[in-house]
């Protein structure tokens, strides 16, 4: 390829130009994603790990004789420690991961996390068990706020969807991983039989501290904190194949100082940024919007409860029911996995809406048969309504397993990446702990009459996706902000800047070691309003 290319020409038009053959990997970035997969994309798969344990718990005998037999509110507050702990370390999750690296933050959680599930497996008394979820929680949010921000910011802007939409997906895989584990040792003789599938819960931290000092920091972090040779560096190792006169990681570091140039000029900090401009305030809006959607669709209920489920159409054996909650989750990652690559081929809003509205209509075809089997025992509406909870998982996956951290991560600019996320995963966290205090005790209040609620809601939800959620397809991280109606090139935001309100200079430094002024590297870039 001709590296005279000028940096001119952006991200997107340097890609345009290549030559691209099947999946574009080369040996660089296969040796990038070896590492990347395991150091971030292994953390969401503990959230997962945890909804589908915990599931799996409630229908072994030998927890529930442990612990007797929590139910109602106990139950709840069993379930719900988990976002509780998880909202506790929010306010720190965004300071640690800007000021320290994205590394440090899971690094950190990923630590705490496995002193959590020691707590949690010697328990011995509920309280105990609680305290465990608690720390769990508290190490997952400082974990959960960073690792989806590296992913991007590491990959290569090709794939930059497919792993970003991987991420979430990894939650499938740990719910799988924990419903078989769980089935296998159901019938193991002693307490072990719980407290085996609660100790393989630290299995994707260790995996993740393992990883994670293998794996560099992110190119826009170290240029956010001035060492921008060693940014360009990471870009030329991985999306450069080594080759420091590369077009493709000079454009992306060209754009990614400007950009972070212009951030760094703005006045306000932290959640003022938010709340400053119609275009950030739509976009906290859409944050908040997706991470209660991500929680009160309905898929809490049931990857949190499907033991209580089964109860109320007739399936109450210890071993079907493991049995069960395997087959669910395994279904979910396929179904989940097929999602993804769905996403890398369509844009963010037929997911959205095309996947809520399929979502609703198997919400309402579930209802209906849980509300039919109580009301006149009819068997078959008891087995269809369990067919529902099959395709109503298909349509969750779709609408948001893809989208949640993938749309979350790229609607946001750096400066507001990380403070942004920590957002989500607060919010994610408290419509979580509603979500598991609130549905054991409605469950039991009025039964099935609960699950219309949530025909309602999902209804509001597609709604709002419809009329409030932009289309992101084809851009990259760097112009995002058009998607927004902010110019890209350096009147985002006028309000917001220290410059003149006529006149805007972004001064990018010297140009990184290796690359020569004559190939295009650009210094200094000027925006005269006009």
């Amino acid at each position: 390829m001709d590296s005279d290319i000028p940096t001119t020409l952006t991200v997107s038009e340097v890609l345009a130009q290549e030559d691209q053959k099947g999946l574009g990997l080369t040996p660089a970035l296969i040796r990038l994603y070896l590492v990347l997969a395991p150091a971030t994309l292994v953390v969401c798969a503990t959230n997962g790990f945890d909804g589908s344990v915990l599931n799996a718990l409630q229908g072994i005998d030998k927890w529930k004789h442990q612990f007797g037999n929590p139910n109602g509110a106990l139950l709840g507050i069993t379930s719900s420690a988990y976002a509780l702990g998880a909202i506790g370390s929010t306010p720190f999750s965004a300071i640690v991961s800007d000021r320290f690296g994205r590394r440090w933050s899971i690094f950190l959680g990923s630590i705490i996390m496995m002193l959590g599930v020691v707590l949690q497996c010697v328990s011995r008394s509920i309280g105990l068990f609680i305290g465990g979820r608690v720390v769990i929680g508290f190490g997952i949010s400082l974990a959960l706020a960073a690792a989806p921000i590296l992913l991007a910011e590491l990959a290569h802007p090709r794939h930059r969807v497919f792993f970003s939409a991987m991420y979430n997906c990894s939650f499938a895989l740990g719910s799988v991983l924990a419903a078989w584990v769980a089935y296998g040792s159901v019938h193991i003789p002693s307490s072990w039989a719980w407290r085996l599938p609660t100790l393989f819960q630290a299995c994707p931290a260790l995996i993740q501290t393992s990883a994670i000092w293998f794996l560099d920091e992110s190119p826009r972090w170290l240029c956010y904190k001035d060492r921008g040779d060693e940014a360009f560096a990471i870009l030329v190792k991985h999306h450069g194949g080594g080759d420091p006169t590369h077009p493709l990681p000079i454009a992306e570091y060209h754009e990614m100082c400007e950009a972070l140039q212009q951030e760094k000029q703005m006045k306000h900090k932290g959640l003022r940024l938010f709340l400053q401009t119609p275009e950030n305030r739509k976009r906290l809006m859409i944050l908040i919007s997706l991470a209660v959607f991500g929680q009160w669709s309905g898929t809490g209920l049931i990857s949190y409860y499907l033991p209580k489920i089964l109860d109320s159409i007739g399936i109450t054996g210890q071993q079907e029911q493991t049995r069960l909650n395997g087959i669910v989750t395994t279904v979910n990652y396929i179904t989940s996995f097929c999602a993804v690559i769905f996403a890398t081929q369509v844009g963010r809003r037929v997911l959205f809406v095309g996947g809520g509205t399929f979502m609703w209509l198997s919400l309402v075809g579930f209802a209906t048969s849980v509300a039919l089997y109580n009301e006149r025992k009819t068997v078959g509406a008891g087995r269809s309504s369990l067919g529902f909870i099959f395709i109503f998982n298909t349509g969750y996956n779709f609408c948001l397993i893809p989208t949640l951290y993938l749309y979350s991560t790229e609607i946001l600019p750096y400066r507001l990446r990380a403070m942004g996320l920590s957002i989500s995963v607060f919010t994610t966290k408290a419509s979580l702990f509603f979500n598991q205090f609130v549905n054991p005790i409605g469950l039991s209040s009025i039964g099935w009459k609960y699950y219309f609620v949530y025909v309602g809601w999902v209804a509001v939800e597609v709604l709002t996706m419809y009329f409030f959620f932009p289309e992101t397809k084809g851009h990259s991280l760097e112009t995002m902000p058009e998607v927004f109606g902010e110019n890209v090139l350096g009147n985002m935001d006028k309000k917001m800047m220290t410059n003149d309100d006529d006149v805007h200079v972004v001064e990018l430094g010297s140009s990184p070691k290796g690359v020569d002024k004559a190939k295009g590297y650009a210094e200094h870039v000027q925006d005269v309003a006009v």
